[in-house]
């Protein structure tokens, strides 16, 4: 059932409630609708696993490239979506743009960050460059100014923590600068559990929707909630797990000649993919329209057809 509520309201009820919440990443409508048949009550359109899709380095995606893998993801579902918007891709009139591309997409938030731009691919090997504190309020204060719908987040995301030059007194320095401009929600980039300490130490403060990205293992949303994030994002996760299920079944096709999933499982996982489709939906209109009585065996044909194609046994 669709709201009548804007996305970014949908997203700040979510926030105003108190709880916990979890974005899985996401790129693609499939994942999106499984991850709402789940529970999940929001998602993350992440640059590097909309990079990752398109098999390039994530400081080459195009504003556009990435507006339309966010709009695929938000149609998709009826929970709020949050997508990385990088720098803005640009000056202030860029920035502008950019917020009112993914503002039509269907997003409730992008987050904006302080790296350097054009965007350096260093940046996931650790060496990371960002601009002066000036240049990234300003790109704050004109993405504020260009929402249409106030509803319409934008989170600031500081890398200075770990930057060339940079510091956790800097970052939590960021952090207070964009809070007094009205942002409400705050991304610092962290990847560890002593750099969490690091930053909650230069960054007491609880007046705000602290948000991170959970990287790190063995750390439960318990424990990311207890150091003050509220909002946990797995960036990385979705694409990563993806690929290691294709690789290992394919794999053991090449050595082998056969898939290493069973066909009870391919059923199960075809199933919950043809529910995230709502294919039963089509199925009943056809036998209501252009199926003629007496031949309602499509279902058996599909499932007989998925054993054969995955049988183990010659």
């Amino acid at each position: 059932m669709q709201s009548d509520q804007s996305p970014g309201k949908k997203l700040r009820n979510l926030l105003a409630s108190g709880e916990t919440i979890l974005l899985p990443g996401c790129a693609d409508p499939l994942s999106a609708r499984i991850f709402e048949r789940m529970g999940f009550k929001a998602l993350s359109v992440g640059g590097w696993m909309s990079g990752a899709n398109m098999a390039t380095p994530e400081p080459l995606l195009s504003l556009s490239e990435q507006v339309a893998m966010a709009r695929r993801v938000a149609r998709a579902v009826n929970i709020p979506v949050r997508a990385d918007a990088h720098t803005g891709f640009g000056e202030p009139m860029h920035i502008m743009r950019t917020v009112r591309e993914f503002e039509d997409a269907g997003v409730a938030a992008i987050h904006l960050e302080d790296q350097v731009f054009p965007k350096r691919a260093s940046y996931h090997r650790g060496l990371e460059h960002v601009c002066e504190l000036d240049e990234f309020l300003r790109r704050i204060e004109y993405a504020l100014k260009a929402r249409r719908d106030d509803n319409f987040m934008i989170v600031a995301r500081t890398d200075s923590g770990n930057a060339y030059n940079g510091s956790w007194k800097e970052a939590a320095r960021r952090v207070r600068a964009v809070r007094a401009m009205g942002i409400e929600m705050a991304l610092p980039h962290v990847r560890t559990r002593a750099e969490i300490e690091q930053f909650r130490q230069e960054f007491p403060d609880n007046d705000m929707v602290l948000s991170i990205a959970g990287y790190f293992n063995g750390l439960t949303p318990e424990q990311f909630r207890a150091y003050g994030f509220q909002v946990i994002s797995y960036p990385l996760a979705t694409v990563i797990a993806q690929m290691a299920g294709t690789i290992k079944d394919f794999r053991a096709l090449r050595s082998s000649g056969r898939l290493s999933m069973d066909a009870n499982r391919v059923r199960e996982i075809r199933e919950e993919i043809e529910a995230a489709q709502e294919f039963e939906q089509s199925l009943k209109i056809e036998r209501a329209t252009v199926e003629p009585d007496g031949t309602d065996d499509l279902a058996g044909s599909a499932v007989r057809a998925a054993g054969a194609e995955t049988r183990t046994n010659p």
